[in-house]
């Protein structure tokens, strides 16, 4: 039985997946600019504004063009079934998709409003959240959703009508809660509460406090909470609920609060037409970082307005997936610790067996210290490249790797114990 505003049952299933895939992907494809905040906007949630000097003039679009674009994004290309064979042979264990970005486009056959996809003027014509959300059923496949509460195209949306908008957005959510089948997870995105989201201070005119009242979020989770009782809902509606979301970084060690750090696999959410991509194994440290501190990793990918995954992302999930194969059994239904995260790694565990990932071997000596705190060790063993030689002393736990098998992206070890070492 799920909390009102707080954790359900389900956020341990969810954590255990580890590892998902986000789809930023609408009309803003077609000009290959960024999702929504290149669309000319005077809303207050916009703190980097397109007309602010320290943005390129060049992802300004203005909103009348921004708002035509979907009448050119024809997702010809694509296909939910095989992205999701795809997903699962890239090691992802559940996907987010933008139902309604900042910019108010629905990727789904709402009967609230007729911007969106199944519209006569928009060459798509297909519920594209509907093959997702079935794909996903069908091959066992976590389905998340994506909603932007701020809707910078509706007409009452923070107006003095803001009730009219209230309704719509509670109207919408029930839509993709009650027609779609399950929800594994949802995300929000009230753009409000962190400071620091993207790990850099939010300048003060452009900060909004959390504000349930903003859009009604109290009756808003209650209905939620009825409709889909096993669905995992992040904080961003102004209320805790499930799990907390850091953007664009690895979030801090935690291993007692669930958290999801999303981080893009380009330079931007959305399809770029120069996208420039991170190298997998960045992908891979990112993964490792965020189990050994507690959380999930999301990477966020754009395809084009045909629904194709550009070729260079695809290029680098390969990588990981690859990866994964090998040492995923060290990353999935795992939990953070009980060594915390530091310079040179971190642990994941499973019962009493844990998974040491040293990112960063300790420079000038091959040897790696754990405090043990009274816990006894059973076995060490190299799951990566080469031997490592262990003993303990004075309640320490004593690593040994010879500089010749540092493999520069992560090297495992497997530690058995009787009981792991406790740390306030």
């Amino acid at each position: 039985m799920a909390n009102e505003f707080g954790a359900t049952p389900q956020i341990d299933t969810f954590m255990d997946w580890r590892y998902g895939l986000f789809l930023h992907w609408n009309p803003s494809s077609v000009v290959g600019h960024e999702i929504s905040w290149s669309r000319e906007c005077d809303k207050p949630e916009i703190f980097n504004k397109t007309r602010n000097s320290e943005v390129n003039p060049r992802v300004s679009v203005p909103a009348e063009l921004y708002d035509s674009l979907y009448k050119y994004f024809d997702a010809s290309d694509w296909d939910a079934e095989a992205l999701v064979r795809r997903a699962k042979d890239w090691g992802f264990r559940y996907i987010y998709l933008t139902t309604k970005h900042h910019d108010g486009f629905s990727n789904f056959d709402t009967d609230q409003s007729d911007y969106k996809v199944t519209a006569p003027e928009c060459p798509a014509g297909r519920d594209l959240t509907r093959e997702l959300a079935d794909a996903c059923h069908a091959a066992d496949m976590g389905f998340g959703v994506y909603y932007s509460q701020p809707d910078w195209h509706h007409p009452d949306y923070r107006t003095e009508n803001h009730d009219r908008y209230i309704a719509y957005l509670h109207a919408q959510v029930e839509e993709l809660c009650t027609r779609y089948g399950k929800i594994d997870a949802w995300w929000f995105d009230g753009l409000a509460g962190d400071s620091q989201i993207q790990g850099v201070p939010t300048p003060q005119p452009y900060r909004l406090a959390p504000a349930p009242e903003r859009w009604d979020s109290e009756n808003l989770i209650r209905k939620m909470r009825k409709w889909q009782p096993d669905m995992v809902i992040n904080e961003r509606c102004a209320l805790p609920c499930d799990f907390r979301t850091p953007e664009q970084r690895v979030g801090p060690y935690d291993t007692e609060n669930p958290w999801e750090s999303t981080i893009t696999l380009g330079a931007q959410w959305a399809y770029s037409f120069d996208e420039i991509v991170k190298p997998a194994e960045e992908v891979i440290q990112s993964i490792v970082k965020c189990a050994c501190g507690g959380g999930n990793f999301v990477l966020n990918i754009g395809p084009d307005r045909h629904g194709l995954v550009p070729p260079e992302q695809a290029r680098v999930m390969d990588s990981v997936g690859a990866w994964l194969r090998d040492y995923g059994h060290t990353i999935y239904e795992t939990r953070g610790g009980p060594w915390p995260r530091w310079v040179w790694g971190g642990t994941t565990h499973r019962g009493n067996t844990v998974f040491l990932h040293a990112l960063a071997w300790p420079e000038m000596h091959d040897t790696l210290t754990l405090r043990l705190n009274g816990a006894s060790v059973r076995s060490v063993t190299l799951l990566t490249e080469g031997k490592i030689d262990w003993q303990v002393k004075d309640d320490n736990l004593l690593l040994t790797l010879p500089l010749k098998y540092h493999n520069g992206l992560d090297i495992i070890a497997q530690i058995e114990m009787d009981e792991l070492p406790a740390f306030n």
